[in-house]
């Protein structure tokens, strides 16, 4: 039986898509403050992880650029950055500002709406947070991403938070032309895309890691119907040296945070360790309720079409990074609304922490790649 409980009093207040796509421990909005969620009522060294221990001149450093840039340039003065790290809810890109840009939180990140003209036309989803008007969406609001640079060691690398969203913005996936737009401009070495997701199985723990050996998409609502509803796509072979980089002393400060959770996350990294880029807002429950077991080891909203945007991008290197930030539901009474809930509070309140083990894997491929 699970320990945490199931039934809680915002459920019913609380849209789980704005939930999961919105929620921000930096400084959380007052719909989820005022509806009771457990995580936004907390104290931001609750809500927030700890730094951890960086090896000797190894520690993320950010880069502030001496004048701020317009929201209408492009990426171009970054061209030639070694990597570029791209994830996707305010949750995430949260703990890449405290591990990655410490002292500078996604709120002072710079804004990206170069071309914006084009994209507004094909962002046609009503929940989309490109389409969202109120008042404390405005940073997201016919936005492409937050982005701001940093170093590790000798490697420079931009981090970037994605305003779109494959499962949100509408049948013209105008991700896509989003992913390929920041390759073409920067032109790493290295593209990592990395956030939460759903564990699938019994196996996966709360708080492991999977850097995936493919991508695979699982479309059976909106995209069923598209030529790629099942494609798959493999990413970069993980160098042993960066497996060897993510150590206990660094991935337990905030694994200690959450219960249930292994006291070191393990790193799934296998070949044919999967993740499994949904198109609807899926997880796994003991029910297998929506099908997922067998397929990957974790589901997402939008690997694959990062791995389908880079296809074809000459010598690009591109990880596809995961934490289990909800593990397999259990659903002994096929109460899937339950199973939900129990999974949208475990995110909330340790979606962050669990996130800083997969930061803590994207920087140690970085290193292994860039700097060895």
């Amino acid at each position: 039986m699970s320990k945490f409980p199931t039934k809680y009093k915002w459920a019913d207040k609380i849209d789980r898509d704005d939930l999961h796509l919105n929620y921000n421990p930096e400084q959380p909005q007052e719909r989820f403050k005022s509806a009771g969620l457990d995580a936004a009522l907390l104290s931001a060294s609750e809500r927030l992880p700890l730094a951890v221990p960086w090896p000797a001149g190894k520690a993320p450093t950010p880069q502030a650029l001496p004048t701020p840039p317009a929201d209408s340039d492009d990426l171009t003065k970054f061209r030639e950055y070694d990597a570029v790290v791209v994830t996707w809810t305010a949750a995430e890109a949260a703990t890449l500002a405290a591990l990655f840009t410490p002292g500078y939180q996604t709120s002072q990140w710079y804004e990206y709406r170069h071309g914006i003209a084009t994209y507004i036309p094909l962002v046609t989803g009503g929940r989309a947070p490109f389409n969202d008007k109120q008042a404390d969406m405005a940073r997201y609001y016919h936005s492409l991403g937050l982005y701001f640079p940093c170093k590790i060691g000798a490697a420079k690398i931009l981090v970037f938070k994605s305003g779109l969203h494959l499962d949100y913005d509408g049948p013209a996936v105008p991700v896509r032309k989003l992913m390929a737009e920041i390759a073409a401009a920067v032109q790493p070495k290295l593209f990592i895309t990395t956030g939460t997701g759903g564990g699938i199985g019994s196996e996966v723990a709360l708080g492991d890691v999977v850097v995936a050996g493919l991508t695979r998409f699982d479309c059976t609502t909106q995209f069923k119907n598209e030529p790629w509803k099942a494609s798959s796509y493999q990413t970069t072979s993980v160098p042993p040296k960066a497996l060897a980089a993510i150590t206990p002393s660094l991935t337990s400060v905030n694994a200690a945070k959450v219960p249930n959770a292994r006291a070191n996350p393990k790193i799934w990294s296998a070949p044919t360790d999967a993740i499994v880029t949904t198109d609807f807002f899926g997880f796994d429950d003991s029910s297998d309720y929506y099908k997922l077991q067998g397929l990957g080891r974790v589901c997402d909203m939008g690997d694959a079409m990062v791995g389908q945007a880079l296809q074809g991008v000459a010598g690009l290197k591109w990880f596809a990074i995961r934490n289990a930030s909800d593990p397999q539901i259990p659903n002994p009474n096929n109460d899937i609304k339950s199973a939900s809930e129990e999974a949208d509070q475990i995110y909330s309140k340790y979606g962050a922490f669990t996130t800083a083990a997969s930061v803590i894997a994207s920087w140690a491929i970085i290193d292994a790649v860039i700097n060895s």
